[in-house]
């Protein structure tokens, strides 16, 4: 029989079980990752930083970026770069400025002259050219970022005074004046074209048998036989007739070269043609005048940094 009185409560449901404690294993890998956060998010030397900073503005100037080192200053100031750094920076401004300064100026001023050379040489003025190059080296020099150029340009310039000496001296040898044509040699081999070698090769083959041509007509002009009793008589009237004709030639050509601007050209057919008829040819004469007085002014105002326009400095 069971036994009297108040019956046994139930028991209290089973709880959930504990937690196993947190293995040294797990507190390590914790340490670890946090260490790691710490080295990838820790704040740098701001020595450092600013040290980077002053080296990239240093480049800037080394570039000629003169606008941005001079801000990145600024911005160093703020930043409390040290007193070192910002004279390092400001020492590397004021030394580069002045030499990009000059650079921007040589870069505008062969700008100006090679579109003036360009024209120059495309209406046939290679004396004009010349002058203008040669002003422009003299004021800024032949170094710098134009080097190369300078040189292509020069040498451009030479073929074209080569190939205008070749024509008038073929042109001259097909008048068969031989003063003309030995009058254009020097000039040629002073220039030394490779492009112009072959024609000027051919040109002293020619100028050789033109010089062998009159040679042996010379010489059967000395050997004729005269008659006895009469005087020999010695007519240079078609001779003097011919020489006149080639000189008035020239002298066209002169005329044309010196309204071209060609001074220079000029004066030498000018000279030539006052040699063909008389010493005293004032019309040749007096066009070698006016192109050695253009040819100065000319040189006098390219070398000012001026512009020769229609036989003006403007």
């Amino acid at each position: 029989m069971p036994p009297v009185g108040n019956p046994p409560k139930p028991g209290k449901p089973a709880g959930p079980p504990l937690r196993q404690p947190i293995g040294k294993g797990t507190w390590l890998m914790v340490m670890l990752a946090l260490v790691a956060i710490w080295i990838v998010a820790k704040p740098g030397n701001p020595y450092k930083k600013l040290e980077s900073r002053v080296d990239a503005a240093l480049a800037l100037t080394a570039d000629c970026k003169m606008t941005e080192a001079r801000a990145e200053l600024s911005d160093l100031r703020s930043s409390k770069a040290s007193a070192a750094q910002l004279k390092r920076l400001q020492d590397a401004i004021n030394t580069g400025a002045p030499v990009c300064e000059k650079q921007r100026g040589r870069a505008k001023a062969w700008a100006d002259a090679r579109g003036v050379i360009e024209a120059a040489l495309d209406a046939g003025q290679v004396d004009k050219a010349g002058a203008r190059l040669a002003a422009h080296i003299k004021r800024w020099g032949d170094k710098g970022a134009e080097a190369d150029e300078l040189r292509e340009w020069d040498g451009r310039i030479d073929a074209r005074k080569g190939t205008q000496l070749l024509d008038e001296a073929e042109a001259c040898l097909a008048r068969a004046n031989r003063v003309c044509v030995e009058s254009k040699l020097p000039a040629l081999e002073k220039l030394k074209r490779p492009e112009l070698e072959a024609r000027t090769q051919t040109l002293r083959a020619g100028l050789s048998r033109l010089l062998e041509t009159t040679m042996l007509e010379q010489g059967a002009a000395n050997g004729a036989p005269v008659r006895s009793g009469a005087p020999a008589v010695i007519s240079t009237a078609p001779a003097v007739a011919q020489n006149a004709q080639q000189a008035r030639k020239v002298l066209g050509e002169a005329e044309r070269e010196l309204a071209q601007g060609n001074y220079k050209s000029a004066m030498e057919k000018a000279e030539l043609c006052a040699t063909m008829v008389d010493v005293g040819n004032r019309a040749c004469i007096g066009v070698k005048l006016r192109a050695e007085r253009l040819n100065r002014e000319m040189l006098r105002c390219i070398a000012n940094g001026s512009d020769w326009i229609g036989d003006r400095c403007q």
